[in-house]
This record gives C-alpha cells, sequence and structure tokens, in this order.
C-alpha cells in the first residue's frame, strides 16, 4: 500500500510548549505514535488516510484533515490545569503527570506587563516554598530569594538558568520575554544540578516560534505612576522644641539658646514629603515570531524605564532576543537563544546610620527649610544642637552618578536524532557582561558635613564564562512501559578583571567635565583579575514509568570545583524519588468518582552549595605591608589570610513526601508536602586564635542546619464558555534551626549597628539563623521607691545613676545586676508561615487578575526607631516619643526626656521588636480585548486594554515604612542579619494603563 510520512509538532495553545507523549492515530487502523520530549513527531501512513486524531490526557482532543499538507502543527487546549502540562526538569521535559520530584511552574502569561523590573518580584506569592523579600525598593534593586527557607550562612540564593545557562540572577531577562518560570525545590528535581543546587533552582525558558507558523507580532505598551506608600509619624517643630527643652529640665541643666529662639519652634518642613516624591515606570516591547516547516523564530525587543520617588533614583534597561531553530534534514536540528542587555541606573545609600538619605529625612530639623530665601539649601550650620548631617534634598539633588552593565547571554546547540527516540544534543553557552560605574560629589562648604574638595571615582569590571555541554536523550514508549534516560558531561569557566581610579580636587565641576583626568590629586588607583574557577561534572538521570501508575526517578551528579584544594574538589549528589498513581488503580477509579487524579510521590538526595569565597585553601600573599624592626621601618610581604587545605562542599540532604489530589475532572486540585532539609559541612568562619595578627581567617565545614516544614496549594477552575474564573492559594510552613555550631554557647554575630553601636543578631546553635538578641524589658520605672525595691538592680553597680522614667530591664540570670549576660534570644526574623492568593475572572472579553502575598509568624526589628526614639541625640524624632514618661502614671512605654545615657535606654532590647506579618495586595489589573472583528482588514488581530496596580494596599500592624525587610546586603553580613529595619529606601505603590495589540 502506498504510504505518506506526516511531521509535526503537538503544543499547549497556553504556552506554546511542545507536549511529550501525545497520542496520535489514523482513526479506524492500528497506525498511531506519540510526540517525543518536545512534543514533535513522525508518522507513516497509509496515503489513503485523510484524517489524524490527536489524545491527551488534560487536553481536549482534536481531529484534524490531512488533506496535501505533510507537516501538521496542532495546539491543544488545556481542559483544566492539565496533568498533560509541560514542566521543565533540566536537560528535558516531562508531563506533570509523571513527575515524581517537587516542581512549581509559573507561565509567562501570568506575569506578562506587571511593573517590575525583575522576574522575581513577579514571583511573589504564587510559588508555595518560596520566600521573596525586597528589602531596597530602590529601582532596580533585586530581591533575595529562598527556597525551602535559608539553608546556609552562607549565598542561599538559587541557581538559575536562561535558556540552559547558568545567569546568576533574573534582573537582565526582559518579564515579558519569559514563557514559563520552572521552581525545582526538592533534591531528586534540583540534584541534576548537584553542587549549585542546595538552595534551589529556577529554570526560566524563554519564548519561542513554532514550525508551520504564520507571522504574528505583538507589541505591548505601559505608562505608570508611583509613590510612597506610607510616612512614619514625626514630631513637628513646636513639639519638637518642647521636648528638647524637656531634656535639659529633667537633667537640671540650663536649656541651649537655640531651643529658645522662635525661628525653631515653626514647621516648615515634612522633610520625607520633600525626599519622597512621586515616580514614574514606562515599558515597551515589541515580539515577532513565525516559522515554516523547516525553521522558526522569534525576535522581541523590549525598553524600560523606572524612576524612583526619590530624585535621581532610576533604573533603566534594554533588551534584544533572537531564538530561532532549524531543520537540517530529518534528523538535525540546530538553534540558537540570544539575549542582549543593557542596564543603566543610579541610587543612594539609604543604610547608613551616618549619611543614610531616608535617615537623614527622618532626622533632619522640621525647622529648617529646603531652600533659604536666597536660593541655597537650608542647613543644619546654625548650632551642633541640630545635628550633624546634611539636608537631604540636597544630597539628593548634588550627586551624579551612573552604573551601566553590557551583557550578552548565549547559547547554540545542536541536535541530532540517533535513533528513533535516541538523541545526541551538544550545547555551548556564554555570558559576559562589562560593568561600568562613576560617582562624583561636590565640594560641599555650606552643610555640615562639608567637603573641601570635590571627589570623582570610575570602576570598570569584565567577568566572561563558557559553558560546553553534550548529553544523550533516550525517551520511549513501549505499550505499557516508559522510559527516558538523560546523561551527560558538563563544564563551565569563568574569569574576570577590576579596575578603581579616584581623584579629589576639581577646579571645575561643570557636569561635562567630571573626568578623571580634570581631578588635582591621584587617591586610589587600583585593579587586579577576578579569581578565575571551573567547574566540572557529569550526570545521569533515568525515569521509568509502568501502566503510568508506577513511578520511578533515579538521578546522579559529580561535580569538581576549582574553588577546593585538590583531593577535596569532587563531590557525588544522588537522589531518587518514586511515586505512584493510586486514582488509575481499578479498585479506585471503580469507586471514588470524584477524585480524578490521586498521586503519592516521595524522595530522597544530596546536594551541594560552593556559594563560598574562592580558594580558602590557599594563603595569599600580598605586598607593600610595612614592620618596624626596632627603630627600622621596611616594607614587604604578607599572609592576608591563613589557609584551611581541608575546605570543601557544603551539602544539603532533602526528604519529601507530597499527595496531590484532583476533584471533579480536575476542577479542583491540591497538593501537600512535607519535606526536611539537613545542611551538613555548613562553612562557618573558624574561631579565630588568640594572636594571629591581622590575617583573616578562613572558613571551615563545622555548621549543621536544619528547615523542615509543609507546602500547601490549592486552585479550582470553573465557569463556563462564557464566564470563566480560577482560584487558588498556596502556603508554606517552615522551621528553621541551627543544629550545630562550633560548641555550646557558641554564636555567630551580625555587624554592629547604629551610632549606638548595637548588636541586634546573633546566630546560635539551637536557635534560628540570625536571631535578635538584646535584653528584654518590663516597663518604666513610675518612682525612686520602684527603683529602690527592685531585685533585678538588687546589686548593680550602676543603680545610683537610674532614674524614674528610665527603662525597666529583666535580670535573666538572677543575679540582681543589669549587664551581658541578661541578653537572651528577642525574636526569629524567618518567616514561620509564607503564603499568597491569585484570582481571575474572564467575562466577554473583560479580565480580572488579582495577587496576594504575605507572611505570618514573623519578628521584625525597628532599628530606625530604637535611634529615632533616642533623645540624647540632637536630632528630629518619632512622634512617639510624646507618649513619654514625663511624671508617675504618665507612661510605661516610653522612657524620660533625657541627655544622659546612663541606663542606656535605648539599647537593644525587645522595645523595638514588632510582628513582621502582612498582607499585600502585590498586583491587580482589569483589562478588556478589543476582537479582531472591531479592527475589520487593518490586520490587527486584537487589542487588550488595561488598568493595574502594584502594591495597592498593605495590612500591618508594623509601624516602620514597610515590613517587607529582607537581608541587609550593605552590611555584607549575608544571612547573618534579617528583618532588621534600617531606613532603606521604601517600596513604592504604582498605578499603570497599558495596552498589548496582536497582529
Amino acid at each position: 500500500m502506498a504510504q505518506r510520512t506526516i511531521t509535526g509538532k503537538v503544543t499547549g495553545a497556553t504556552d506554546g510548549q511542545g507536549l511529550p507523549g501525545v497520542t496520535i492515530t489514523v482513526p479506524g487502523t492500528s497506525t498511531g505514535t506519540s510526540t517525543d520530549a518536545n512534543g514533535v513527531y513522525k508518522l507513516s501512513l497509509p496515503a489513503t488516510a485523510q484524517t489524524l486524531s490527536f489524545s491527551f490526557i488534560g487536553y481536549e482532543a482534536q481531529t484534524v484533515t490531512i488533506g496535501s499538507r505533510e507537516v501538521i502543527n496542532i495546539a491543544l487546549q488545556s481542559t483544566t490545569k492539565g496533568l498533560g502540562e509541560v514542566v521543565v526538569v533540566g536537560y528535558g521535559t516531562q508531563t506533570r503527570r509523571d513527575l515524581t520530584g517537587t516542581i512549581s511552574s509559573v507561565k509567562g502569561a501570568d506575569i506578562k506587563n506587571l511593573p517590575v523590573s525583575d522576574a522575581a518580584q513577579a514571583m511573589q506569592g504564587r510559588v508555595t516554598g518560596v520566600d521573596i523579600v525586597r528589602s531596597d525598593g530602590q529601582p532596580g534593586s533585586s530581591p533575595s530569594i529562598r527556597i525551602r527557607g535559608t539553608g546556609t550562612i552562607n549565598n542561599a540564593e538559587p541557581l538559575v538558568i536562561i535558556d540552559g545557562v547558568p545567569a546568576g540572577g533574573l534582573s537582565d531577562i526582559n518579564p515579558n520575554d519569559i514563557a514559563s518560570m520552572e521552581v525545582l525545590k526538592d533534591a531528586s528535581s534540583s540534584a541534576i544540578y548537584g553542587t549549585r543546587a542546595a538552595n534551589g533552582v529556577i529554570i526560566i525558558t524563554s519564548k519561542k516560534g513554532n514550525y508551520g507558523e504564520k507571522l504574528k507580532a505583538s507589541v505591548n505598551l505601559y505608562k505608570g505612576v508611583s509613590n510612597a506608600t506610607r510616612y512614619i509619624p514625626l514630631l513637628t517643630a513646636p513639639d519638637l522644641v518642647m521636648l528638647k527643652k524637656e531634656r535639659y529640665t529633667n537633667d537640671g541643666k540650663q536649656i541651649d539658646p537655640i531651643w529658645n529662639d522662635p525661628y525653631y519652634a515653626q514647621q516648615r518642613t515634612d522633610w520625607q514629603r520633600a525626599l519622597l516624591g512621586s515616580g514614574q515606570v514606562t515599558n515597551a516591547d515589541v515580539s515577532l515570531r513565525g516559522g515554516n516547516s523547516t525553521s522558526n523564530y522569534l525576535f522581541s525587543a523590549g525598553y524600560y524605564d523606572e524612576k524612583g520617588i526619590i530624585e535621581n533614583t532610576y533604573f533603566k534597561r534594554y533588551t534584544v532576543r533572537i531564538n530561532s531553530e532549524h531543520k537540517l534534514g530529518k534528523r538535525l536540528k540546530v538553534g540558537e537563544n540570544l539575549q542582549l542587555t543593557y542596564r543603566q541606573n543610579e541610587g543612594f545609600d539609604t543604610y547608613s546610620s551616618q549619611t543614610g538619605l531616608i535617615f537623614s529625612a527622618l532626622r533632619f530639623n522640621p525647622a529648617i527649610p529646603v531652600f533659604n530665601p536666597d536660593g541655597s539649601y537650608g542647613s543644619s550650620k546654625a548650632s551642633n544642637e541640630l545635628g550633624d548631617i546634611n539636608n537631604p534634598v540636597f544630597t539628593a539633588q548634588t550627586t551624579d552618578g551612573w552604573a551601566k552593565n553590557y551583557r550578552m547571554l548565549a547559547n547554540v546547540y545542536a541536535e541530532l536524532e540517533i535513533l528513533d527516540g535516541l538523541t545526541l544534543r551538544g550545547n555551548y553557552g556564554y555570558d559576559g557582561s562589562i560593568y561600568n560605574q562613576s560617582n562624583f560629589v561636590p565640594k560641599v562648604l555650606d552643610q555640615t558635613r562639608t567637603r573641601d574638595r570635590a571627589q570623582l571615582w570610575n570602576r570598570s569590571e569584565s567577568n566572561s564564562s563558557q559553558l560546553s555541554e553534550v548529553f544523550l536523550t533516550y525517551n520511549k514508549f513501549f505499550h505499557q512501559h516508559h522510559v527516558t534516560f538523560t546523561g551527560g558531561y558538563s563544564q563551565q569557566e569563568a574569569k574576570g578583571y577590576f579596575f578603581k581610579g579616584e581623584r579629589w580636587g576639581f577646579a571645575d565641576e561643570s557636569p561635562d567635565v567630571r573626568v578623571l583626568d580634570n581631578g588635582n590629586e591621584i587617591h586610589d588607583a587600583s585593579g587586579n583579575f577576578n579569581p578565575q574557577n571551573a567547574i566540572a561534572s557529569g550526570f545521569v538521570r533515568g525515569f521509568y514509568g509502568f501502566k503510568e501508575k508506577y513511578l520511578l526517578t533515579v538521578t546522579f551528579r559529580a561535580d569538581g570545583s576549582s574553588r577546593f584544594a585538590p583531593g577535596k574538589r569532587w563531590g557525588y549528589f544522588p537522589a531518587f524519588s518514586a511515586g505512584w498513581r493510586v486514582s488509575d488503580e481499578a479498585f479506585f477509579k471503580d469507586n471514588v468518582k470524584f477524585v480524578s487524579n490521586l498521586k503519592i510521590t516521595g524522595g530522597w538526595g544530596q546536594l551541594g552549595n560552593q556559594n563560598v569565597r574562592d580558594f580558602q585553601y590557599l594563603a595569599p600573599v600580598n605586598k607593600d605591608r610595612r614592620y618596624n624592626f626596632g627603630e627600622s621601618p621596611y616594607v614587604g610581604i604578607w599572609n592576608s589570610r591563613l589557609a584551611n587545605p581541608a575546605i570543601t562542599w557544603e551539602k544539603a540532604e532533602m526528604t519529601n513526601i507530597s499527595l496531590e489530589a484532583g476533584f471533579f475532572e480536575n476542577r479542583l486540585n491540591a497538593v501537600i508536602t512535607w519535606f526536611n532539609k539537613n545542611t551538613r559541612d555548613m562553612l562557618v568562619p573558624a574561631a579565630a586564635m588568640d594572636l594571629h595578627g591581622t590575617a583573616s581567617i578562613p572558613d571551615q565545614n563545622i555548621g549543621q542546619l536544619n528547615n523542615k516544614g509543609w507546602e500547601l496549594e490549592v486552585s479550582y477552575q470553573g465557569g463556563n464558555e462564557r464566564f470563566r474564573y480560577n482560584l487558588s492559594a498556596n502556603a508554606s510552613f517552615i522551621k528553621n534551626t541551627v543544629t550545630r555550631l562550633y560548641e555550646s554557647g557558641s554564636y555567630i554575630s551580625s555587624t554592629n549597628y547604629g551610632r549606638q553601636n548595637q548588636e541586634i543578631s546573633r546566630t546560635y546553635e539551637g536557635q534560628p539563623l540570625a536571631s535578635f538578641y538584646g535584653w528584654k524589658t518590663n516597663g518604666i520605672y513610675q518612682t525612686q521607691q520602684e527603683i529602690d525595691a527592685d531585685p533585678f538592680i538588687a546589686k548593680d553597680p550602676n543603680k545610683g545613676n537610674i532614674k524614674p522614667g528610665d527603662v525597666r530591664f529583666v535580670d535573666i540570670n538572677g543575679d540582681g545586676i543589669i549587664n551581658e549576660l541578661d541578653r537572651t534570644n528577642l525574636g526569629d526574623p524567618n518567616p514561620r508561615v509564607v503564603y499568597g492568593f491569585q484570582a481571575g475572572a474572564q467575562y466577554k472579553g473583560f479580565d480580572l487578575s488579582l495577587s496576594f502575598a504575605g507572611v505570618g509568624g514573623i519578628k521584625l526589628y525597628n532599628a530606625d526607631k530604637m535611634q529615632g526614639m533616642d533623645p540624647t541625640y540632637p536630632y528630629n524624632m518619632y512622634a512617639e516619643a510624646l507618649q513619654r514618661w514625663h511624671g508617675p502614671g504618665t507612661s510605661n512605654s516610653v522612657p524620660r526626656m533625657s541627655l544622659s545615657s546612663d541606663n542606656s535606654n535605648n539599647r537593644t532590647s525587645d522595645r523595638f521588636v514588632e510582628k513582621g506579618d502582612y498582607l499585600s495586595l502585590r498586583n491587580i489589573a482589569l483589562g478588556y480585548t478589543i476582537p479582531a472583528k472591531v479592527w475589520g482588514r487593518t490586520g490587527i488581530s486584537d487589542v487588550r486594554v488595561y488598568v493595574a496596580a502594584q502594591n495597592l494596599f498593605i495590612l500591618t500592624s508594623y509601624s516602620g515604612l514597610t515590613p517587607q525587610l529582607g537581608y541587609n546586603d550593605a552590611t555584607q553580613d549575608g544571612n547573618r542579619q534579617r528583618g532588621v529595619d534600617v531606613a532603606a529606601y521604601p517600596q513604592a505603590r504604582t498605578f499603570t494603563f497599558g495596552a498589548t495589540l496582536n497582529f
């Protein structure tokens, strides 16, 4: 019988991703086949065949007429959140039906056109087990991502893979270029990435064209405005003068004359509102995609411009993406994914307790104007009583700086089908960036903090990495058996360099001559190579499914890293998981009709973390060290760090069990997961010897950390052809505990904060990471009799300095003395629950979507309030200071006004620990799609117009600018300090209007 061959690809209609395992048959015959891992099929059939039938679980079946076509591409429509949804699993894809690991997905359609600079911000609240915190609202700042808790005291950011290339972060990719984001959370799904997977993996797949697809174009535009979400109540000028005078009266001292000057009792400036204005956001991107029988392509270009709510803070990003794939004959495909990005941004220091911009706005005297009548900037130079900080508007308007980053992220690949179901793929990836930064600060003579010379510094840095991979994939269906095997080799090398130049003293400070050559004095000239490092890996993964009911996945990866010493470089990371589709058993599906899907999975595995300081097994030698031998000075060399030749990987071991259920034809779905993750050989700073000079101490593999908890997801999709809606909720409950750290009673401290130089956080064995540590309080002393009778201070040598109105600190150890021994754990900054809600609806062209995010069971430390309530400083204070003690019975929470710090009323204590729980409406959008018939023959298929808002409201009892506090990276503490409010750049509320045009 005469034969003909039909080829094509089967994709999901919503995301355009290939569907593996789709059954394709010629109705009325035994002829048929199934799609491969990429959704591609090839079928030989009788020349007389007229139709083909496509069927797949979770998708609507289709029957098409063959006619004279040789290429037939099909897009299947999902009936619900289907079991047939394709999930990227690392070096391949799987259907959700066959998954045995724990993977959450976010589709590009769910986050498109959100007014965010980073895809991670769009993910917040959408993925269970993922905590995303952006403590710095500065335009372009990237949030921190924690998957299943913080798994190490070191770098705990997940591995990010963009189109197969490790990419470091999410800030460079245009969110509108994303087709899907997969979050690999457990060891079974992550182990294929071995040494870099201990903190989880995020896989980004960009949009692509389809074979046989006619040219399609899309244009997205939106414009928005932003403003501050809240302001802190501060003292007005009259109230500030009153409390300033009260300090002197309480201490029996003569009032400084400036507080009797009526000028300073007149309110002139609300410095928060003077500094925090309105911002803008603009986005425009265009994409073209299509293909023929042998090629597909996608081209996109994007522009994002965000101007912050503080003047001269901004973030701009230009992106270009070119993706294509080409068939060279019947068995060979080649393709590339190319991303070009240019970013430019400028921001200010908003962390410092000396010169931080928000700190300055909260502290600056409200009687001082922004501008004097002669046009000059207002200042606090009149008296030391006004403080040693500069006009924050002056700082914002006169500082000139920028940072520019050019980046190319690319990969090219070739895929050869050796046999039916057996493919060989080679992949070369390149990630290169050039970073330039400049900062100019003018000469300052009319502010309190003067600068007698203008300063300019420039920095340039270049980094690149090259990735080479080759791997085999075998995917085959044998009647009741499904086998997939993946195995290969990967190697990546990275290198870079930097230099910095700084000059002081510029005779001409005009903007067009701010170059290093015009500076008078070379203050700094430095440069070096960044540490070169490489990693080599071998990996293998096998999947076996029997009757689509019994599932098994086994993974193994071996990694060697140059960051560690010979003999300590290689790590070996096994993992396995299994699944049982109970709902496919006859005894179940014949008796439990309302349950359409029930699957139990469980797994165990080991992962690694190499995100630590490079080459700590070596003792670097630095030059130009000055020594004195007797009376004679010498210049020589020195060891800047001691060596630890035994240093090696951090290892994470994880166990998890999941129950996945679908009800009423999978309209209602739920997943519940229990997990237990133990980090072993955690690298922590070695205990310093009594005498070791000035050399730094390397880390040692001695720490252990545990994260365990539950994850819960529930979703429902309902409605009819005219009205559709969906609801979903997720929550993760996590407990974090350091299980080993040196010895009992030992700890790791964070950097001290504030002008009081207060220690806020410590990490102890048996407690959560970065717990707050300080004194507990028990109200305010009301009378001298209470002080005399207080057993807490019965033997305290400072008892005579304590006055009525001072804070009563608790004697924890019962020795009658308040001292360092009475400090204790004050709260856990790690949330016990992270949750989110999403809702969406479509009706007659209208669509509505809402996304909520929140946390619970979390404590925050308001360090800015610790300073803003301290009357010993010459600054403005929080309005709460009006509730101070000023006589017996007047207050039991705010101490008296005093210039004295004899009792250290504002030391680190539970006075400044607050509940940090919040619920935020992160995103809301209302749109309307104008149908194609309205546009006639213009070529426009449809136009969607919409209005949207981000951070529309937040429900919280926290008193600071925002409860969304993360890690204070400015102190280089990493995970040693979290949830400490230092008055960083606040989050903004944004309103946008936009349109999407499809052609």
